[in-house]
């Protein structure tokens, strides 16, 4: 479908009857098919992985509760280079698609130490945490904004564009990353991406969630557009052991058992079997073929190399 990596546009975020499920169950599943075809071959792949001593630093930083993708994408925001991503840009001015609460402006300045000169969260929907935000924060604005018409409302001196679980959601994610790409060629300036978002090992986790999953075949569509002048990299979060304590702990009681959610019943126990997990999902293979997550770092007209 033209401004998607995805060849069919069933929204699973709205109610969907019985046939529309299987319908976008179906469709989802032949998208993620095939998933290492037609890659771009200056696309690299990387397994995402800690020290024990980065782990020990920043598991406690994280919620107790987080789903094992929320977990993963935290401990990847935490650990990024922040140092060398300030020197790169000069000044960090962060524009988050996708914003929803706001919360991760402040997560990188009060947890994750990114000295950020600016930030600016656009979302369709308004959030009441925005105005809290914008208080304690005077360089942070929010405002309401369609993923469709984003270039606009981007700030000349944006030079890190970020999102988090959010790109799924846009009906045509591919013209969404077509308007950033007209931003950083008109600009000429270093600039960096990174995007979180679900592979194809949440379908059956997740279910009905956005419009589509990802494969590294779909993600080579959007760092096509950028290979020319960028170096881009995919970075595999977690594996099937984490999958696998999803599927216990959330999808079952929930979809399954219709009961309440494990974590709820279980946080103590949920957060020590995490743990094993995430330790050995960065010892496991099966990171590469199995990821619960991925990391997309797009680094344009680069300086120095920082991933």
């Amino acid at each position: 479908m033209f401004g998607s990596t995805s060849f069919f546009n069933i929204n699973a975020d709205r109610r969907l009857s019985k046939w529309g499920m299987r319908l976008f169950m179906a469709g989802n599943r032949l998208n993620n098919s095939l998933p290492y075809s037609f890659l771009d071959k200056k696309l690299k792949i990387k397994n995402f992985s800690l020290s024990e001593q980065e782990l020990k630093k920043f598991w406690p930083l994280t919620e107790i509760k987080s789903s094992p993708s929320r977990k993963l994408s935290d401990l990847f925001w935490l650990s990024l280079p922040w140092t060398k991503i300030k020197e790169e840009l000069n000044a960090i001015n962060i524009f988050d698609v996708g914003c929803g609460s706001g919360n991760y402006g402040k997560f990188f300045a009060n947890k994750a130490g990114a000295e950020i000169s600016s930030y600016v969260g656009i979302d369709s929907v308004f959030n009441k945490n925005w105005p809290v935000l914008e208080k304690e924060f005077p360089d942070f604005k929010f405002h309401e904004g369609n993923s469709q018409n984003v270039f606009p409302s981007i700030p000349k001196k944006t030079n890190l564009f970020i999102s988090q679980s959010a790109i799924e959601h846009f009906k045509k994610d591919l013209y969404f990353f077509k308007q950033i790409k007209k931003f950083i060629l008109s600009e000429k300036k270093p600039t960096l991406q990174i995007h979180l978002f679900p592979s194809a090992a949440c379908l059956p986790l997740y279910r009905g969630h956005g419009f589509r999953e990802y494969t590294p075949k779909t993600v080579s569509k959007i760092s096509r557009l950028f290979s020319d002048f960028s170096d881009c990299f995919l970075f595999n979060l977690g594996d099937k052991n984490c999958n696998r304590l999803h599927f216990d702990f959330i999808t079952k009681p929930k979809y399954i058992a219709r009961s309440k959610d494990r974590r709820e019943l279980e946080t103590e126990n949920y957060n020590s079997l995490l743990l094993s997990a995430v330790k050995n999902s960065f010892l496991n293979s099966s990171q590469k073929t199995s990821p619960g997550f991925y990391a997309l770092v797009i680094h344009s007209f680069k300086n120095k190399s920082i991933f």
